[in-house]
Order: structure tokens, then sequence, then C-alpha cells
């Protein structure tokens, strides 16, 4: 009886945590970003090291240094305009704030900076664990820098000189 009993028990035990860790893995698949790589089930962040940016996938912000403080914002700024997000290499890191350990990633994936293997990406995987997307989810991939969208990681005072910037010259004439 006593072994039946425990049966029983392991078995709802495994039952449980089977569905508990599965409820968790569909909610970040769904949060993950059409650009990327489809061969993973959880991602915390993404690491670009041809650009040295993280993306943090639970809350759709990106990491990028500016001088020596990390900067968290919705969008890259304008001089990321270059980044393609589609074609870059991403490194899946599923620790805590892996920028506060920079110097070990760029490191160990600098020889990702220059060449490295095709991702199949998130936008054209047939695998129905990601079900139907929105094709534009996360297309804007930066912004002309603003003080809406980005805030200081160290919570140090911002800089606006961005803020003046008169354009590109390319625009309509009155």
């Amino acid at each position: 009886m006593k072994i039946i009993s425990l049966v029983v028990f392991v078995t709802a035990l495994v039952f449980t945590t089977t569905t508990r860790v599965s409820a968790q893995i569909d909610v970040n698949i769904n949060l993950l970003p059409q650009w990327g790589p489809a061969e993973y089930d959880h991602v915390e962040y993404y690491y670009m090291p041809e650009h040295d940016i993280y993306y943090y996938a639970p809350e759709k912000h990106f990491f990028y240094r500016k001088g020596n403080v990390w900067i968290s914002a919705n969008t890259l700024p304008y001089q990321y305009r270059h980044v393609n997000l589609y074609s870059t290499y991403k490194v899946v890191i599923n620790e805590p704030k892996p920028y506060d350990r920079h110097a070990y990633y760029a490191g160990k994936y600098k020889g990702f900076k220059k060449s490295h293997p095709k991702q199949l990406l998130i936008r054209d995987s047939h695998d129905p664990k990601y079900g139907k997307r929105d094709n534009h989810q996360n297309n804007k991939k930066y912004s002309k820098p603003s003080q809406q969208n980005s805030k200081n990681i160290q919570h140090q005072s911002k800089d606006n000189d961005h803020a003046k910037s008169k354009g590109n010259g390319k625009g309509k004439k009155n």
C-alpha cells in the first residue's frame, strides 16, 4: 500500500511540475521578438556581440553602453540605426544582468563579431510552438534618442545634447 501511495504521489508531483514548467515556457516564447533565434524555449537576454548590445526579452528592453554607463531603452538610439536585428548573431544568456559581466561575455564571444553561423529566426520558423505571430512585432528597432524611451541603469543624470539635432537636411521644403 505504501508503494502504491508513493507511486501516485511521485506521478502527481511530476505532472504538476511539468505543467508549471510548460506554462512558463509558453509565456516566454510569446514574449520573444521575431528576430530572435528559433531554437530556444526560454530566453532572458540576447547578447549581440557585433554591437555589444543586450536585449532583455521579458521587458522588451535593449541595454547599450553610453560611455561607462549601461542604458536601458525600449528601442535603440539613432546611432545604432545600422544594426540589423534579423541578421546579427544573438547569444542567449539566461542569467540576471549579464551586462554587469560584460567583459566576460565580450571575451567569450569576440569571435562572433566578424563572422558567425546563420541562425534560424522565429519569424522564419514553422514550429507550431511559436503559433501565429504578428510579423511586425518589435520591428521598430531604433529611435531618435529621447528622455521618454530610455533610462540610465545607474540613475545618473541624463545627457540631452542629442535633442538639439536639426535633422539630416533631406526634409520637405516649404
